[in-house]
């Protein structure tokens, strides 16, 4: 099978971990797809087949009409033996992978959360978190970004919504770094143990919360009720795992990433510096350039056409949100990072139906750390060569060695 337009194009660069760990995001692949077959058919070996959306219009209107396309069977690409871990058919059914209305009805649980009231009454918790972490920040010594500020500030802050004890915090930002990262060799040993660990922690936040509920985000899930019924263990898992990933690793690595780009850009960083209100758009800026969300699925039930070509009923569609992140029809000059960049309607939260539920509280978490880090001053240089995570599905700068002289 192929599209229209057949560009000579590897797509083994879209699904490669390897590749985005050596040498970032494929946008030059990207940029052609765009240009040339912005529905191309793939099919990379060791991976069920698929069509590789790339432009931003196909992705939103795939985004905003759940009823065509499903998120299941299939939730993004994997390779094959790694499909029933986290995204194929049987895996563990989150937030994520549900549709509509079901969807709706389990979003309704957390939603009182995570909704703009609730992040506002929240940020002082947030620049408390942030200033503190940038205070233990060694002066004018070699220390690592992601490890020691980028991970750790959305870490406590999730925890802090759903109840997570201090002694629990590394056990939950193992399962945030693992579940995301189980393409990367650094993460991926951990599974098995860690599947273990993890559902022993989450039996046991069951009990204590049925016991003695509380106002956290855990209580509120474990004594919560979706057409009647109390929410099953398997869900209920789920919905503490997806809660656990996804409210941490896409604060982290735009915050990871994004520092990177301000000291690759370093005129923009002097606008932050000199005009630190510019921290709300910087945000936004921040996650369109980095796109911690490489890559979900949908799966239509009807064939449908999309950029002139047919796609049929059961195929699956992979939304390439970095790509619609650098569209050239949407954005002014797409490869430029520009901290007052306006309008800027990124796709790096997604949109519709599974419109980031998080999306309030990650643009808190991006502008205060940088209001934070700007307020502190100084200078930031490389203290070495960024490490980028070996991941095709949520990636990013894994480790960013830094010093900064304050």
């Amino acid at each position: 099978m192929t599209t229209i337009d057949s560009p000579r194009v590897d797509v083994n660069d879209l699904v490669d971990a390897r590749r985005y760990a050596e040498r970032g995001y494929p946008h030059d692949t990207w940029t052609v797809l765009r240009r040339e077959a912005p529905v191309h058919w793939c099919e990379p070996a060791g991976y069920r087949p698929f069509w590789a959306l790339t432009r931003h219009a196909d992705i939103k209107h795939v985004s905003s009409h759940p009823e065509l396309f499903r998120n299941g069977p299939r939730l993004n690409l994997l390779r094959l033996d790694l499909e029933p871990l986290v995204g194929g058919p049987g895996a563990l059914r989150t937030l994520v992978n549900m549709d509509p209305p079901e969807h709706r009805d389990y979003r309704a649980l957390a939603a009182a959360f995570f909704k703009p009231s609730a992040m506002r009454s929240l940020e002082a918790s947030v620049r408390n978190v942030a200033r503190t972490l940038l205070e233990r920040v060694p002066n004018g010594e070699p220390f690592d970004f992601v490890a020691e500020v980028a991970a750790l500030h959305p870490l406590k802050v999730i925890s802090g919504i759903l109840g997570a004890a201090a002694d629990d915090q590394p056990l939950v930002l193992r399962i945030a770094n693992t579940v995301f990262g189980v393409e990367d060799p650094d993460y991926f040993p951990q599974l098995s143990a860690l599947t273990l660990e993890m559902l022993d922690y989450y039996r046991h936040v069951k009990e204590d919360r049925l016991a003695r509920p509380s106002d956290d985000l855990y209580s509120a899930l474990v004594n919560a009720e979706v057409g009647g019924q109390p929410l099953g263990d398997v869900e209920l898992v789920g919905y503490f795992l997806i809660l656990t990933s996804a409210g941490h690793d896409t604060t982290r690595n735009a915050l990871g990433g994004g520092l990177l780009a301000l000291l690759e850009h370093s005129d923009q960083l002097q606008r932050l510096q000199e005009q630190p209100e510019l921290c709300a758009p910087a945000a936004d800026e921040l996650v369109r350039w980095t796109s911690p969300v490489i890559q979900f699925c949908r799966t239509p039930i009807e064939d449908v056409e999309l950029s002139g070509q047919t796609v049929k009923a059961g195929e699956s569609l992979a939304l390439f949100y970095p790509s619609a992140n650098r569209d050239e029809e949407v954005f002014d000059d797409p490869f430029a990072f520009r901290v007052d960049r306006d309008p800027n309607p990124h796709l790096g939260f997604g949109f519709g139906e599974h419109f980031c539920l998080g999306a309030h509280l990650a643009r808190i978490e991006i502008r205060v750390l940088l209001e934070e880090l700007l307020a502190m001053g100084g200078t930031f240089e490389l203290a070495g060569p960024p490490e980028r995570t070996a991941a095709s599905f949520v990636g990013g700068v894994k480790h960013l060695p830094v010093i900064w002289h304050r």
